[in-house]
């Protein structure tokens, strides 16, 4: 990944977890990885465990962020959600959750949408 694109996951992940965290939600990690993949956001919204995918983007050239999370992406998110609720041995409710954003040139957000229970 080139560095201005990981540049750019960071902050639009501080973004998230910032408008996430004014919602109500509970931050419980950031960026679970394993050799399999990696949940961007764990968070807790009331009784419901949340696993949260963010897309960034400067622009609008090639597609919005939203068109980004595809069939395949939220079935890995599932799957290391899965890993998550083993691996910490919980058996709670939880969800997939989309966060999507727009950055301008400046590095101001022009958009962002949070999507709930996309999967």
């Amino acid at each position: 990944m080139k560095k201005n694109n990981k540049e750019t996951g960071n902050k639009g992940e501080r973004l998230a977890v910032e408008y996430i965290s004014k919602k109500g939600y509970k931050i419980i990690e950031r960026n679970f990885r394993t050799r399999f993949g990696e949940i961007d956001i764990i968070c807790q919204d009331a009784q419901t465990l949340v696993f949260v995918e963010v897309k960034t983007k400067i622009g609008h050239d090639f597609g919005e962020p939203e068109e980004m999370v595809n069939r395949g992406k939220l079935s890995q998110v599932k799957r290391m959600g899965e890993l998550y609720l083993l691996t910490n041995n919980l058996d709670v409710a939880c969800r997939v959750d989309v966060v999507a954003i727009v950055l301008k040139g400046d590095g101001e957000v022009e958009r962002l949408e949070h999507y709930q229970a996309v999967y």
